[in-house]
């Protein structure tokens, strides 16, 4: 059976890593899948940041720089010349009437992975998303609480949680290697990973780190990601500056985590956190947020696993770090619980399985 992974890009990600490890699973495991990536943005392999799939000679077709029309030819035409048998989309919803042709002409199922985050996708525009829907046979999610913000037709919801490969928990760097890096003098390390955007919730992160360091001075926090730190930095307190700290990207987020006593996630809009998975699988209590955007608590058990705060709350958000921090035994507890429930519920092994099973309803040699 043949299937195109459509996506936009292969540049990062939590989706685009999600996708890649699949395909690398499947091409090790079944003989009975074959794919074909074909990419909306990308226009070389400098738009493919997991460069171990390039070894599993999977075709790669690259429609970056064309407009939307000119892609929908050519998404059909890929198709039906490489006699696709299904059609798994993974980039953003808001393109999927690009598949029109194939579903209307061609009668290629289709299933989707494009929703990750509970919130509604497209913004102003989730009216041209939601009638996307009408496309395809099934619309998958690594978060319920993401499926239900975007008002997926229960018939079509299938919920996938990420898979999380023990390989990644593979430590690059040492503890004591961090702490000369980023020179830390303090006893404790707070860290969080995720874009310097409105999505992350940067403001809580850094009142909350001032709340703390108020009460217990001997903490650094570490904030890793992409973009424009500026007005976050501005609200640091005076006192501060030294021991909260904007770090940019790391490519080591791993070894960071490893280094710190807590791993911390701010966010106002998240499906199921691959930051959360990676602190939890290296035995880290966490504290993060919840609400009807964030999808955190089918990951964390609030008081058993880590804590979990309101929106903005950033008083509690802070008290909750400083119990952490002074209670060893409670954060090995939390952690060991945590990284339990990685393996259980999160394994690589239950990810791909639910997706084979997807796959197989669809193939043809099960028919």
């Amino acid at each position: 059976m043949k299937i195109a992974m459509i996506t936009d890009h292969l540049r990062g990600g939590g989706k685009e890593r999600r996708m890649v490890e699949l395909m690398k699973a499947i091409s090790d495991t079944y003989t009975d899948y074959k794919f074909v990536i074909i990419m909306m943005d990308g226009k070389d392999e400098s738009d493919i940041a997991y460069k171990d799939i390039l070894d599993y000679n999977i075709p790669i077709i690259y429609l970056g720089g064309q407009n939307r029309t000119t892609q929908m030819k050519n998404l059909y035409s890929i198709c039906k010349s490489e006699k696709v048998e299904l059609v798994h989309f993974w980039a953003p919803i808001i393109y999927g009437y690009c598949l029109a042709p194939i579903r209307l002409f061609l009668y290629i199922p289709m299933i989707s992975s494009s929703i990750t985050s509970a919130r509604k996708q497209g913004g102003n525009k989730f009216w041209i998303c939601k009638s996307s829907y009408l496309l395809f046979d099934k619309i998958l999610s690594n978060s319920y609480q993401a499926l239900k913000i975007n008002e997926v037709p229960k018939r079509k919801v299938i919920c996938i949680y990420n898979g999380y490969n023990p390989e990644r928990s593979f430590i690059k760097t040492q503890a004591e290697e961090i702490r000369k890096r980023y020179n830390i003098k303090t006893t404790h390390i707070v860290s969080m990973a995720g874009e310097y955007s409105y999505r992350k919730d940067y403001p809580l992160f850094v009142k909350a780190a001032n709340r703390v360091l108020e009460q217990n001075p001997d903490v650094t926090f570490l904030a890793m990601g992409s973009g424009d730190s500026t007005p976050y930095e501005e609200l640091i307190a005076p006192n501060s500056k030294d021991r909260i700290r904007f770090v940019g990207r790391v490519t080591d987020v791993e070894s960071v985590y490893n280094a710190s006593d807590v791993v911390a996630l701010a966010t106002t809009v998240e499906g199921v956190s691959n930051a959360i998975m990676e602190g939890m699988a290296l035995g880290k209590p966490i504290v993060s947020t919840k609400g009807p955007f964030v999808g955190t608590s089918e990951i964390v058990e609030h008081g058993i696993s880590g804590f979990l705060t309101e929106y903005h709350d950033d008083k509690g958000f802070a008290e909750y770090i400083l119990r952490l921090l002074s209670d060893s035994e409670l954060r090995q507890q939390m952690g060991e619980r945590g990284k339990r429930i990685v393996e259980e519920k999160f394994s690589i092994e239950q990810m791909i399985s639910e997706f084979v099973k997807v796959y197989d309803m669809y193939n043809s040699k099960n028919s």
